[in-house]
């Protein structure tokens, strides 16, 4: 008899098991009466993206949502433009729209015995739902180790644009890194674009203020004013040329570099790189001014990427001057 009752209760288990739908809801955070993702929450909506816990072929539902204060229908329409804002921004960084089911604003959340006259921030807030739908739910996690290169002397690719009688073209050459060169690499000089105009040839900064999606080489456009100072100092420095140069962090050893899943090809420092190279040509900067290089992990700042401020810190683009 117990025998029996261990195997009903061994199938009842397994049928909850199987019945219980593969969701997942990710609650994403609202400043006061604003309707538009801050820097948080496009980091936030980065990392579920490049983790794959939002991922194209799921079924998703986007629900804003609003506290308590202000009228029902200006809290009805403040929780939808959260919720469509939200929408543009993963459909903007590679979600398909089509897999998008619902997208709404249900108005003010009743929160209860709360009178605070600033509301209550939980109630300020996008859900995204997942369903998985089989899908995979995410990558499996495993340690980074991540060396100092071995060879300072590696050969690595450098594309620079010649200006040629008939507009330019881009061709690809050669460049050998010499012992020095790598030292040069190491000696970086922290602060703002506008010190590049105080730099000796030889020194770097890291690019500060220049963001990009996990994953991705499409610059942000909270990027553009830093690098409208940096075209600014371009112009003003009419000499200086500079090598514009991208590092990724958490990749394992035998992998050259990330993967842009823009392009799906392991080059994501290379074209980060490319990306803003690109858009001061653009504006109007000599391409013999100018040359790029991605070299994904072989320089990381932090060798054993711990924390999540490590991988930041491995995750860069950097200024260096080759001329003035």
């Amino acid at each position: 008899m117990r025998a029996i009752v261990l195997i009903l209760i061994s199938l009842f288990t397994y049928t909850v098991a199987i019945a219980q739908p593969n969701v997942d809801t990710f609650h994403l955070y609202f400043d006061l009466n604003v309707p538009t993702l801050n820097k948080n929450i496009e980091r936030k909506i980065d990392l579920l993206i490049f983790n794959d816990k939002i991922i194209s072929g799921s079924k998703i539902s986007i629900i804003g949502y609003a506290d308590f204060l202000g009228t029902e229908h200006y809290n009805k329409e403040l929780s939808l433009q959260r919720a469509v804002n939200t929408k543009a921004y993963l459909v903007k960084y590679g979600l398909n729209a089509a897999d998008i089911m619902t997208c709404v604003g249900k108005g003010e959340v009743r929160a209860k015995d709360t009178t605070d006259a600033e509301g209550n921030p939980d109630d300020r807030r996008v859900d995204i739902v997942v369903n998985y739908r089989g899908k995979n739910r995410g990558k499996k996690t495993t340690p980074f180790k991540i060396n100092y290169p071995s060879n300072t002397e590696q050969t690595v690719a450098l594309e620079k644009s010649n200006q040629t009688a008939k507009g330019g073209t881009a061709t690809a050459s050669k460049v050998r890194l010499s012992r020095s060169d790598s030292l040069l690499l190491a000696k970086k000089k922290s602060g703002s674009v506008a010190d590049l105009n105080k730099m000796k040839e030889g020194q770097i900064i890291v690019l500060k203020n220049v963001y990009f999606p996990l994953g991705s080489h499409i610059i942000k456009p909270e990027s553009y004013e830093t690098l409208e100072q940096l075209y600014k100092i371009l112009t003003d420095n009419p000499t200086m040329r500079i090598s514009i140069e991208g590092h990724v962090c958490c990749i394992q050893e035998d992998e050259p570099d990330a993967t842009d899943r823009d392009t799906d090809e392991p080059m994501l420092s290379y074209n980060r790189a490319k990306a803003i190279y690109n858009y001061l040509v653009r504006k109007g900067i000599s391409e013999d001014r100018l040359q790029f290089r991605g070299f994904g992990k072989r320089y990381p700042i932090v060798a054993f990427e711990r924390t999540e401020e490590d991988a930041e810190l491995n995750r860069r683009v950097e200024i260096r001057i080759i001329g003035k």
